[in-house]
């Protein structure tokens, strides 16, 4: 398997492991060091920054998640064989995100490091 769809099999396993509420899924995916930074929460203002373990307890409490999302990969921006940089825009029945995703390779794998999205409501 080439390394571009190694990379996009690794947001697809992220988004959808989100989707699905599969921490199991989550914990494979993401990095150890993994970080989400987005500017907002709900209704509240501010940045948040969550690591893996709050990210995957926000998912499993599902204050993330739980809805279905499409999802289209704008671009994929590799930096050598160790990290690349995708785009991502998501849309589920609510919300629109524009994510910027960071997906390192440890070992043979690839895992999702940071999460950057761009959450806005629909309507």
């Amino acid at each position: 398997m080439n390394q571009t769809i190694q990379i996009e099999q690794a947001v697809k396993d992220f988004i959808g492991a989100g989707d699905t509420n599969d921490i199991q899924l989550l914990d494979r995916v993401l990095h150890k060091d993994y970080q989400n930074v987005q500017d907002g929460f709900f209704d509240n203002q501010g940045l948040y920054q969550f690591s893996k373990e709050e990210y995957k307890r926000l998912v499993e409490e599902k204050t993330f998640g739980g809805l279905p999302r499409t999802m289209e990969i704008n671009t994929i921006e590799e930096y050598g064989s160790h990290l690349a940089v995708v785009n991502v825009t998501l849309e589920s029945e609510a919300l629109l995100f524009n994510s910027v995703i960071v997906v390192v390779k440890k070992s043979s794998d690839w895992q999702i490091l940071n999460n950057f999205p761009k959450i806005v409501g629909k309507g």
